[in-house]
């Protein structure tokens, strides 16, 4: 089938969305991405977790993505990661990995081993792929490391990160700060603070209050605040000054590791030609003949219809606010309103205890695709033939348990961009 003057929108613009768009303007296709708003990657570590964990009610974390996830496939032929296959997964990391190059802030791993990082309550935090900002954390070294706070900083507490790292085994201590600088402002967030990391002085300062403390430390751990723009310069900087690695621990949103990687593929897209554009808010469609004519969106006075080939959902699942609910016990995909496969009681929804080893069903609601990432009916047909869904608004897995969010956003986001564009 012959595509014409406009070839794709894409509807949302987390990771699997952005993924889409980029790889479709990269292959010379007329792409939009629209969406209400910016998603996951504001919220999340900057990071690239696989499968951290498998089965999901096991407590040690998956050492070899690869190898777990071809288990994980086997053991489930639904799960969007049988959709890409193993081969696919790993072909999204390696570009991802190429483009992050080449844009000067390195993604370090593979599907050979998982990181282990330190979260921001201290725990141990599987991943794959990791930026060179936070890879000296990795708790599998056994050097003494220095976990560093800033009180005009809300939120982040190093004597809690290091106080759990030592139960659990890890050689940490941790210091506070008080900066003068930052107690003129009114409130202080990390991207605040990342902005004024880029002052020389700020940073002769830090490490200027650090360094005395250091004591027996081999690296220091500090808030995910060294910069905005997708850099190493900071990093770099402040490991001159200190004379060891320095290492960032993605805490609550915003996330500023996720702010870059977002802002290399908005880049990617927009120099390939695509467009990006957020605050238009999809509400609809038009359709005829069992084909989507247009998407609606939100304006002033009437929705505006975007009327293209192909459509690609990645408005991502019950937790990113593509799927909503009702107090029928109903359930839809927001702005195509696709079927979405879920218990029909919502009695059924979550289990009696919230910390039910199983979790909860509710999560693993979304929607049912076909080989080619068509949405079905209910049945084997698709709903509309020129519309295809990735990312976490597609069914049969539980992306938080499983430490897959990321993975299966970039995975099945790179498999329709690619499928589309052929």
């Amino acid at each position: 089938m012959s595509i014409q003057k406009n070839d794709v929108l894409v509807v949302g613009a987390g990771l699997a969305g952005l993924t889409a768009a980029w790889q479709l303007a990269t292959q010379q296709k007329k792409v939009r991405l629209v969406s209400k708003g910016w998603g996951a990657t504001h919220w999340h570590s900057g990071c690239v977790d696989v499968l951290g964990y498998y089965p999901v009610d096991e407590s040690q974390p998956v050492e070899s993505p690869g190898v777990t996830l071809a288990k994980l496939i086997a053991d489930q032929p639904a799960h969007p990661y049988a959709l890409v296959g193993v081969a696919g997964v790993e072909a999204s990391l390696t570009a991802l990995q190429s483009l992050c190059a080449e844009a000067g802030y390195p993604l370090h791993g593979s599907l050979d081993k998982n990181w282990l990082l330190p979260s921001a309550v201290g725990t141990f935090r599987p991943t794959c792929l990791a930026p060179e900002t936070m890879i000296a954390g990795d708790l599998r070294r056994d050097d003494p490391m220095l976990i560093v706070g800033i009180k005009q900083l809300v939120d982040f507490y190093p004597n809690l990160v290091a106080e759990n790292l030592v139960k659990q085994g890890v050689n940490a201590t941790h210091l506070m700060l008080d900066m003068p600088k930052l107690a003129q402002r009114n409130f202080n967030t990390p991207v605040s603070i990342g902005r004024i990391m880029a002052q020389d002085d700020f940073r002769a300062e830090l490490a200027h209050l650090i360094k005395p403390k250091l004591g027996q430390a081999k690296r220091v751990g500090l808030p995910a605040i060294l910069g905005q723009p997708p850099s190493l310069d900071i990093k770099n900087d402040l490991e001159k000054q200190l004379g060891v690695p320095v290492f960032e621990i993605p805490g609550l949103p915003p996330s500023l590791p996720g702010m870059r990687l977002h802002a290399i593929l908005l880049q990617a897209i927009e120099r390939a030609g695509g467009r990006v554009y957020h605050g238009l808010e999809g509400v609809g469609i038009e359709s005829e003949g069992g084909r989507v004519t247009a998407v609606l969106t939100e304006t002033a006075s009437r929705p505006k219809p975007h009327r293209f080939e192909r459509y690609v959902v990645a408005t991502g699942g019950i937790l990113g606010g593509g799927i909503v609910t009702n107090h029928h016990g109903e359930a839809r995909e927001l702005v195509f309103g696709l079927p979405v496969i879920m218990p029909e009681s919502r009695l059924d929804w979550f289990k009696q205890d919230f910390m039910d080893p199983k979790g909860h069903p509710v999560y693993r609601a979304g929607l049912t695709v076909n080989a080619q990432f068509q949405p079905l009916n209910g049945g084997s047909q698709p709903v509309y033939e020129n519309v295809y869904a990735a990312g976490t608004t597609l069914s049969h897995s539980e992306v938080i348990r499983e430490r897959s969010f990321e993975g299966v956003a970039l995975s099945t986001g790179f498999a329709v961009g690619n499928l589309l564009a052929q």
